[in-house]
């Protein structure tokens, strides 16, 4: 793990390598198709764990526009394991803290509303990880470079062209930036290609939800705001009405944006001439047009939508390609990383051999689920916002949304629960709000995430997600669960896959015994997944613990199942 201030804490300037020379044919075991930053987490993810990528990205810069600006404990925890959070952490401490929102009559003007962002809530009792308040393409850089450093060959100015699909593999042909192609043979291909994918176009992958919800016209300007925020930890703002405009910056390269709504109906974007945009941004700022200047605008469409499928044959789909959210809640990029972080875990068994490709058609079950969940509660929260009306829904708080929630697990059999054997109880039907709750309310049920508890003794990992290591997965049982971790080394007895831990009796600072907070008694279990969600519970001890957790480790790694494709 780089230091925090190391050079892959300060790689990238807003530009990225690119490939001098077209590279030869060849085979990799994983393509990406997008660069940005579910595409370079997924490049990172998988590099962390010895599967080395491709990665290619049309663009030969990233973006500087001002996007997602905070990421949740839940993707912290992802960039936890891969060793990054510290350097992210850094660049967070490198700037002016920025925590809260307001409303304001200008940004220069008094503000009539103030409000502390729920995603600066103390997450300490429930993650090991608290949020960051970074700017995307700042964490973009920390990202591409862990990634660059652990094996990922990112190659920026690509343009993927064709893609050809068979049986056991995928063929991209890709141009290069100087003009020549050539080919690339993957055994999967990831399209993190953003909400205009020309992969999922060229599937022929439809939408459902909401392709417009509003018409936005994003005006760009740089302006020198670090006195004028000086002291006031905002992150961004809102003006009221009529013309409620939302202010977004980067004051490290003095650049933000000001977005407005508008009706094409009564409004040609043509309209938003210089003049107009000029005035926009001056009221918004409450400077006069000598203290900024336009740096361009451009039209887009909020929308709120799912694509109908995040799979066809080895080609998946993640992020904005099959999820489009509204902007309130800042849930979209951590949507998409943690699309990256569960399909990663899973190619990476795939890949390593310990696991069935079956184990990839839990993608799109888990993952779809969860992106209608998180697309249903940004749209709620824009229409509370824009005080339009809503059918009774239950409005969730960010951390269900963001960290509480609960895939649904097709592969577990209620019949198996009871004293013997394991617990499954799947999870409700797709999409259901139940499937997220307050994360300080899980209990180890199949489908969540393992519970963070601190670990304190001498030369123990600070908490129980630092217990799954290296894409393997985990039996954690009990304090006196001993005939399981025994069950454990007789299953893997080389350690290939699977690690074992005891819990302790008792943690000084946590009120609530280790294994009652995991839902197992002192002689039950848990198998933990590499991306620290919970396969199985066993509340109790078994008769014969091999041939449980063999029989659960076999399910969870899609083994003996029936074959769906």
């Amino acid at each position: 793990m780089s230091e925090p201030g190391s050079a892959a804490a300060r790689a990238g300037s807003g530009t990225a390598p690119v490939t001098a020379d077209p590279p030869s044919p060849a085979r990799v075991p994983v393509l990406i198709v997008g660069g940005s930053i579910v595409g370079a987490s997924a490049a990172l993810f998988l590099a962390a764990r010895g599967i080395s990528p491709v990665l290619v990205e049309k663009h030969t810069a990233v973006s500087t526009r001002p996007r997602a600006k905070l990421f949740y404990p839940r993707t912290m925890e992802a960039y936890r394991s891969v060793g990054a959070d510290q350097d992210v952490y850094a660049v967070q401490r490198r700037l002016p803290p920025a925590d809260h929102a307001a409303v304001v009559a200008s940004l220069a003007g008094p503000e009539l509303r103030r409000w502390r962002l729920p995603a600066a809530e103390d997450f300490s009792g429930v993650s090991p990880c608290p949020s960051a308040f970074v700017k995307q393409a700042d964490l973009e850089e920390v990202v591409r470079a862990h990634a660059l450093a652990a094996g990922a060959d990112l190659r920026f100015g690509h343009r993927l062209l064709r893609l050809r699909r068979h049986e056991d593999h995928v063929e991209a042909s890709i141009r290069h930036a100087d003009g020549s192609t050539y080919t690339v043979t993957a055994d999967y291909l990831l399209a993190a290609d953003g909400n205009g994918s020309a992969v999922r176009e060229s599937l022929g992958i439809g939408r459902s939800g909401t392709e417009v919800i509003a018409h936005i016209m994003e005006i760009g300007f740089e302006a020198d705001l670090r006195r004028l925020l000086e002291g006031r930890r905002l992150a961004l703002a809102f003006t009221g009405p009529p013309e409620q405009a939302f202010l977004s910056w980067n004051t490290a390269q003095d650049r933000g944006t000001v977005s407005v709504t508008y009706d094409p109906a009564l409004t040609d974007p043509a309209a938003f001439d210089a003049r107009r945009c000029g005035g926009i941004v001056s009221r918004a700022l409450g400077l006069p047009p000598s203290r900024f200047t336009l740096t361009g605008s451009r039209p887009w469409q909020m929308g709120a939508w799912v694509a109908d499928s995040y799979r066809a044959g080895r080609v998946f789909l993640l992020g904005d390609a099959v999820h489009v959210t509204p902007p309130t809640g800042g849930f979209g990029a951590n949507t998409g990383i943690q699309d990256a972080w569960n399909l990663t875990a899973k190619l990476v068994s795939v890949l390593r051999g310990h696991a069935d490709p079956r184990l990839l058609e839990d993608y799109e079950p888990e993952r779809r689920a969860i992106g209608r969940i998180t697309v249903d509660q940004a749209l709620l929260r824009a229409r509370h916002r824009a005080r339009v009306p809503v059918e009774d829904r239950p409005l969730l708080s960010e951390a269900a949304v963001a960290i509480g929630y609960r895939y649904p697990m097709p592969g577990t059999d209620p019949a198996d629960s009871g004293p013997a054997t394991a617990e499954g109880d799947p999870a409700t039907t797709e999409g259901d709000p139940a499937m997220a709750d307050e994360p300080d309310r899980r209990r180890g049920e199949p489908g969540t995430r393992l519970p963070h508890l601190p670990l304190t003794g001498q030369d123990e990992p600070a908490s129980t997600l630092d217990l799954v290591r290296e894409g393997r997965y985990l039996l954690l049982a009990g304090p006196e669960g001993h005939a399981w971790v025994r069950a454990a080394r007789r299953l893997d007895p080389h350690g290939a896959f699977l690690d074992a831990a005891l819990l302790p009796h008792r943690i000084a600072s946590a009120t609530t015994r280790p294994a009652d907070a995991c839902g197992i008694g002192d002689h039950g279990a848990l198998l933990v997944r590499p991306d620290h969600v919970i396969a199985w519970r066993a509340p109790h001890a078994a008769p014969d613990p091999h041939t449980a957790l063999a029989a659960a480790a076999r399910r969870a790694r899609g083994i003996d199942r029936p074959r769906l494709r």
